[in-house]
């Protein structure tokens, strides 16, 4: 018979299986993809695609253009998300859950209609250049295909994520002790010292796990943009996964690859160092 912990792994095997199939061996196939010349006369040429897709002008345009993408969107997303977290906690517990509940709708809404929603409002014949624009006396802009196309990605993401990030937030700050903030005002401190020595030191945790969060869903975002804006978007959001999208397209599963080993790379050393730091922090 199965012992306790014999137990727990038989209900993780499912899964584990999962994990195996549909993650870890489609990445060692891509790696393999990456250290071949072609996908029929497979033959071994070392670190030359790696090479030659870091040297390809697309992909240094596609990384310049994500990583402009994520080093605003992150940030300002968990900012936001923090602020409101700390709005609401004060709240009546109605006016909460009803406010909550409007933060999260952009989550169970469908790409389709938020596409159509945006589209509508930023495309050429959309409610912002319909009514706002001749008010200033201007002509039409075709708002995601011009220099402001960044903005509007970043405001997408922030729409669509900052409710989740909240509510993240939220579980985090029910954690942190009262009486931690009771004995901080006791010795004198006010409330931006106790936000600054009580609530940003003990959310920690909860900031790695909504930074990790944050930039698995900042690749999501592309659904979004690929509907809006097409295979090649303007060059302000032409982002890794166009990049990947169109290798993939052109049959160039070589190049796919060694952008995907470069992807991967990034964003396990970006959060391996946090939570690194984090542990180091713990300890202080």
């Amino acid at each position: 018979m199965l012992n306790y912990e014999n137990r727990i792994y038989l209900f993780l095997l499912p899964s584990l299986i999962g994990m195996g199939v549909f993650y870890v061996v489609p990445f060692f196939i891509s790696i393999y993809y990456a250290l071949i010349d072609n996908a029929v006369a497979r033959n071994f040429v070392g670190v030359y695609n790696l090479i030659d897709t870091w040297n390809n002008q697309a992909f240094a345009l596609a990384v310049n253009n994500t990583v402009i993408f994520m080093g605003s969107s992150i940030p300002l997303n968990m900012g936001l998300a923090l602020m409101f977290a700390l709005m609401l906690k004060p709240m009546r517990a109605a006016v909460r859950r009803f406010l909550i509940v409007f933060f999260l709708l952009p989550l169970v809404i469908p790409s389709g209609s938020v596409v159509f929603f945006w589209r509508n409002l930023l495309g050429i014949n959309g409610l912002i250049n319909r009514y706002a624009i001749p008010l200033f006396d201007m002509q039409p802009v075709n708002w995601l295909n011009s220099d402001y196309a960044m903005h509007y990605i970043v405001l997408i993401f922030i729409w669509k994520n900052i409710g989740f990030n909240m509510i993240l937030f939220q579980a985090g700050l029910d954690f942190i002790p009262k009486d931690y903030y009771e004995c901080a005002a006791i010795e004198g401190a006010g409330p931006l010292r106790q936000f600054f020595s009580v609530t940003l030191i003990y959310l920690r945790p909860t900031f790695l796990l909504v930074f990790i969060l944050s930039v698995v869903n900042s690749f999501k975002v592309f659904r979004e943009i690929y509907l809006l804006t097409g295979t090649h978007p303007h060059s302000e959001i032409y982002l890794l996964q166009h990049f990947l999208n169109n290798q993939f397209a052109h049959l160039n599963y070589q190049r796919m690859a060694a952008a995907s080993f470069f992807t991967f790379a990034f964003v396990f050393l970006l959060v391996a160092l946090l939570y690194r730091l984090q542990q180091r922090q713990s300890y202080w």
